[in-house]
C-alpha cells in the first residue's frame, strides 16, 4: 500500500486502495477495457458530483499484476456532460481524497499548425485560457481556507512530463515533447478566424478541457501532466476538412489501445518516490480536503 499524503480527508471510503496516480479519461476513454475493477467509488464532495465515479483498477502488467490507478470519466462515461459543464473542482477533489498524488489527464486535440500531425501525441509544456465562466480555483470563499496566488509559469509537472516522454519514446510513439495548448470553452468547434488567431499568438494545439485541470491539481499539491492525441488539423490549415465529432471518435477508437499502452507505461513509473510541486500552504490544502460534501448532493454520476 502507499503511504496516505498529507491533508487528505478523513471521509476517505477504508475499503479503497490508496492509489499514487489517477488518470481523468477525455472524449473516447471512458472506461480502462483489460483493467481489473478492485472498487468503484462514488465520492461526495464540497463542490457537487464529479463527472463520473471514480474507479479504482489494477492495470495489466507484463508477467502478472501491474500498477492500480484510479480512473474518472471527464465527460462521464457516456459522454453525457459537455466541456463547458464539467464540474473540474469536483473530479480533481474526488482524486485527491483517495490519496492521488499525481495526475494524468488524456486529451484529444486539433492541431493549428503543420509541426503537429493528426495521429501523433503531444506533451503540453503550457497553455492559453480562452475559456469564460469555468469554476478554476478552490480558493474563492467556498471553503474558509484564504486566499492563495498559484504560481503558473510552469501550469504542468515536469517529472510527469519526463516520464510520458520516457513511456512514447520507449513504445517507438511518434510525438513532440513540448506545445501550448489553447483552450476554448466549446462544445463547438472553432472558426478559421479563431484558428488562425490562436496560430498567431503561439499556439500549437486546441482544447476544450485542458483547463482549469493543471492548475486545480496544483491547488491541491498534486502534479498534473496531458498525454494529448492529435486527432485533426482543427479547421483545415493543411489542406484537409474541418474536424467534425464523427472525425475525432472514430480516429480515438482506433488509437484507444496506443493511448492506454502509453499511460499504462506511465503508470508503472510512478512510485512511491513521486513528489508533486509543492505550490499551496498545506493548511490551506487541509481546509479544502477537509470541508463538508456540498448539501443536495449525490455521489458521482452513475
Amino acid at each position: 500500500m502507499v503511504p496516505q499524503p498529507e491533508n487528505q480527508s478523513a471521509d476517505r471510503p477504508p475499503t479503497v486502495p490508496r492509489v499514487r496516480l489517477g488518470i481523468i479519461g477525455g472524449t473516447g476513454l471512458y472506461r480502462l477495457p483489460g483493467a481489473r475493477i478492485l472498487e468503484t467509488v462514488g465520492v461526495d464532495t464540497p463542490f457537487g458530483a464529479p463527472s463520473s465515479p471514480v474507479t479504482v483498477a489494477e492495470l495489466p502488467g507484463v508477467g502478472g499484476s501491474g500498477p492500480v490507478v484510479a480512473f474518472l470519466a471527464r465527460h462521464g462515461h457516456g459522454h453525457t456532460v459537455a466541456p463547458q459543464q464539467i464540474n473540474y473542482r469536483a473530479n480533481l477533489w474526488a482524486l485527491r481524497s483517495l490519496g492521488v498524488a499525481a495526475v494524468l489527464g488524456s486529451s484529444a486535440v486539433g492541431a493549428l499548425v503543420a509541426t503537429h500531425r493528426p495521429g501523433s501525441f503531444a506533451v503540453p509544456d503550457q497553455f492559453m485560457d480562452r475559456t469564460w465562466g469555468r469554476a478554476d480555483t478552490f480558493y474563492d470563499g467556498t471553503v474558509p481556507a484564504g486566499v492563495q496566488h498559484l504560481p503558473a509559469a510552469e501550469p504542468y509537472c515536469p517529472r510527469l512530463r519526463t516520464l510520458l516522454h520516457t513511456a512514447l519514446g520507449r513504445l517507438g510513439e511518434d510525438f513532440r515533447p513540448a506545445a501550448t495548448v489553447a483552450v476554448i470553452k466549446g462544445p463547438r468547434f472553432s472558426t478559421r478566424a479563431e484558428s488562425a488567431a490562436m496560430a498567431g499568438m503561439g499556439a500549437h494545439l486546441v482544447s476544450m478541457t485542458a483547463y482549469p485541470e493543471p492548475v486545480l491539481a496544483a491547488e491541491l499539491n498534486m502534479g498534473f501532466a496531458t498525454l494529448a492525441f492529435v486527432t485533426d488539423a482543427d479547421t483545415g490549415h493543411d489542406g484537409s476538412e474541418p474536424v467534425t465529432a464523427e472525425l475525432v471518435l472514430g480516429r480515438l477508437a482506433a488509437a484507444q489501445p496506443r493511448i492506454l499502452r502509453v499511460l499504462a507505461a506511465v503508470a508503472g513509473m510512478v512510485d512511491d518516490g513521486y513528489r508533486a510541486p509543492r505550490w499551496i500552504a498545506a493548511a490551506a490544502v487541509a481546509a479544502v480536503m477537509n470541508a463538508a460534501p456540498a448539501p443536495g448532493h449525490g455521489p458521482g454520476r452513475p
